[in-house]
């Protein structure tokens, strides 16, 4: 059911949305690595963490995945962003949990499941939990630590992206609450 880019069909994702008190505390780590590796940062308001890239699908397909992931659980859980890191191959800075909770784990595997059995085959890549904040990053040696942000994981988001020239735009269309 994927398709290519066209006027009728949506590239989405699913992701992790924080607060906004959260994505603050984020974007300052993303300041501080942006004044070593240069680039492009990511806007504030559009920081989060990618579980599934689904990618271009028709309007059908999206509402199919609507449906689909309200029946998705899990228990919310905590999340330690606590570690930084450079990939030189696509120039991607990022901020990442030292160690994935299994609950982050299943949930993208559900995620997965779910969006294959709505007919789409998601990204085959192996799943290594990031947030991009900044791109065309100039990538360089410096310490992978940093302060640990307490997220606490409550929610997921089907996340639908507009292609401009000053790069994605991000709008939230559906959002499921974890079950405790």
């Amino acid at each position: 059911m994927s398709t290519s880019p066209n006027a009728d069909a949506s590239r989405v994702f699913f992701a992790l949305w924080p607060e906004r008190a959260i994505q603050a505390r984020l974007a300052q780590h993303a300041q501080s690595l942006h004044s070593r590796v240069g680039g492009r940062i990511t806007e504030e308001a559009s920081i989060h963490l990618t579980l599934v890239f689904v990618g271009n699908i028709k309007q059908e397909a999206l509402e199919s995945l609507s449906k689909a992931a309200a029946a998705v659980e899990f228990e919310p859980f905590a999340l330690s962003i606590e570690r930084t890191g450079c990939w030189p191959h696509n120039q991607i800075a990022w901020l990442a949990p030292s160690s994935v909770p299994m609950s982050l784990r299943t949930l993208v595997s559900q995620l997965q499941t779910m969006v294959r059995a709505a007919g789409v085959e998601p990204d085959q890549r192996d799943y290594t939990p990031h947030i991009t904040v900044v791109r065309k990053a100039k990538c360089a040696r410096f310490d992978p630590t940093v302060e640990a942000i307490a997220w606490p994981v409550e929610d997921f988001v089907l996340v639908r992206s507009h292609r401009g020239q000053h790069g994605s735009r991000y709008e939230v269309v559906g959002r499921w609450p974890g079950k405790p």
